[in-house]
């Protein structure tokens, strides 16, 4: 049983349709992994400095960002490179 609700926006969907299918199968297992577990330390989850409640999962050179929104809510709203995932916008 799932214990955090995991929701990924459409343009993150398709951030992640881009990539290999190798790197697909290893970020869908972290996102399997943070919505069972949570904030889990089996993931390298660190919160992102100045962006309120964002965090970023290490996912080999792809960053997943997501917020931790009211309740048990995580919304994963991009899935990028290292050298573009901290970029401002």
């Amino acid at each position: 049983m799932p214990k955090n609700s995991v929701f990924i926006e459409k343009k993150a969907q398709r951030q992640l349709g881009n990539l290999p299918d190798k790197v697909q199968a290893r970020i869908n297992s972290a996102i399997g992994i943070l919505q069972e577990e949570g904030l889990s330390r089996t993931l390298d989850i660190k919160k992102l400095r100045g962006l309120g409640n964002s965090y970023r999962i290490r996912v080999g050179k792809y960053r997943v960002l997501f917020e931790l929104s009211e309740g048990d809510l995580i919304v994963v709203y991009a899935i990028l490179p290292r050298e573009t995932a901290y970029r401002k916008t």
